[in-house]
């Protein structure tokens, strides 16, 4: 049986995130470059805008959902936007992206990398 985990990212975790990242972006139809995605995911974590979480099998990397700070005017708080989410096709079909969308996001801190 597979165990699966979901935790926020940490930096260390940049390389493994570059090429999920890359992978998501393919999905779409771009064309694969992990040094810019790495870049791209680098420059969210060095400015502190975004937050990501990733999923892991058997503590292997497997997907990702990335959210971006925002505010709600109604409730006058702060909130996060789910824009990106992504699980391996290796590793579809695990209850990963179910897992990462039930996350509570309500203890994201306030540092967002």
């Amino acid at each position: 049986m597979n165990t699966i985990a979901i935790r926020q990212a940490i930096l260390s975790d940049l390389d493994a995130l570059a090429c999920l990242f890359d992978g998501y972006r393919q999905f779409y139809g771009r064309t694969s470059d992990v040094p810019t995605a790495r870049q791209f995911l680098l420059d969210r974590f060095n400015n502190g805008e975004s937050t990501v979480f990733v999923a892991l099998i058997d503590g292997k990397p497997a997907g990702f959902t990335q959210l971006y700070p925002s505010f709600s005017s109604v409730s006058m708080a702060r909130t996060f936007i789910l824009n990106d989410l992504f699980v391996m096709p290796t590793a579809r079909r695990l209850g990963l992206a179910s897992t990462l969308l039930k996350k509570k996001w309500l203890n994201i801190p306030n540092n967002m990398g």
